[in-house]
């Protein structure tokens, strides 16, 4: 068995699911809302498997500035994608 195996045991279902969604987007950055969207789930639900995901190695964060309706408050928007391995990093 592999090392991978067992943490990928301990990931929710909506884990696997949101592992899934990120693997349909071939390495694209993907914000919460569209997975949410997709999967009919809340973003609270979506942002807690994604940090499982996160601690497992298998999903990368990007935090992006994001222009404000006001424009006197600075905000940002959260992107994932799934964490690159070591083959595809090299290619």
């Amino acid at each position: 068995m592999t090392t991978t195996a067992p943490r990928a045991r301990r990931l929710s279902d909506r884990a696997h699911r949101i592992d899934f969604e990120l693997a349909l987007h071939n390495g694209k950055w993907v914000d919460v809302t569209a997975i949410y969207t997709t999967l009919g789930l809340n973003s609270h639900e979506v942002r807690s498997a994604l940090n499982e995901l996160i601690s497992a190695g298998m999903a990368e964060r990007e935090r992006r500035p994001a222009p404000s309706e006001t424009g006197c408050r600075r905000t940002h928007r959260t992107y994932f994608r799934l964490a690159k391995t070591s083959s595809e990093a090299s290619a």
